[in-house]
């Protein structure tokens, strides 16, 4: 919650470098911003249901399908049999290992509904994200006027909703913190930048990969067990990515 709300800063820049949106965006972005703070909201929730092994693999894994689905009765968009076959070889990996993990463990499978929820909610604000910055006609514009609102919207939330907030974010504040907006911010930016250019599904589909280098960053660097689970997930991964590739 703390990286939300380091990045402020750089949503501020972000609108006095890039200028602000033109206010027939303002509806848009409104709706970016209420959609992605309950995203934050639906993700909390989840965590406090599952653990992040199978909540956040079903999430993520879940959201391009859902997009799809949207993208195809809503906007009937271009994508070909090829780069479909790759978002549902990463999409069937993410989601079978989340599930996995909550096979394993005998976790309540309420945690899979929730975390389906949120993926329908990354599905819904990516959409919306694609639209307004397409409409926009800057990234770093319409990024910092979501962001601001966003940060905005979540921030009553907490203030109204969950009154020990304030208390916590003051006493477990780090700075290693800025870093993480930061890197957040500059990620999300580059989301952004490629649905100017490509189909909502296959950015979100390659944007979800980013857990095949937090199975691997774990396994080399926190010496965890590299088990069968991950392995195949990894090999589904690396399939998909190669499949979009040479699609």
């Amino acid at each position: 919650m703390a990286i939300y709300f380091s990045s402020l800063p750089l949503a501020l820049g972000g609108l006095l470098i890039a200028g602000i949106p033109n206010l027939t965006a303002l509806p848009v972005i409104l709706l970016s911003a209420m959609l992605q703070t309950g995203y934050s909201i639906s993700l909390f929730k989840a965590y406090d249901r599952g653990p992040l092994s199978s909540v956040y693999p079903v999430a993520r894994g879940s959201a391009p399908l859902f997009i799809f689905g949207l993208s195809y009765i809503f906007f009937d968009p271009i994508i070909s049999t090829e780069t479909l076959a790759g978002i549902f070889v990463i999409c069937s990996g993410l989601v079978a290992y989340g599930l996995f993990q909550v096979w394993k463990k005998r976790e309540e499978s309420r945690e899979v509904t929730v975390a389906l929820f949120t993926g329908l909610f990354i599905a819904l604000y990516s959409i919306t994200d694609a639209y307004g910055v397409r409409t926009v006609g800057s990234a770093l514009s319409f990024f910092g006027a979501m962001a601001l609102f966003n940060r905005l919207f979540l921030f009553f939330y907490l203030v109204v909703l969950e009154r020990d907030f304030l208390p916590r974010l003051a006493s477990g504040y780090k700075h290693s913190f800025i870093l993480g907006g930061l890197i957040s911010f500059v990620c999300y930016l580059i989301v952004l930048s490629a649905y100017q250019h490509l189909p909502v599904a296959l950015v979100s589909s390659l944007r979800e990969t980013s857990i095949l280098f937090a199975v691997l960053l774990g396994v080399l660097a926190l010496k965890e067990k590299f088990t069968l689970d991950k392995v195949v997930l990894v090999i589904l991964l690396v399939v998909g990515v190669a499949i979009l590739y040479w699609a």
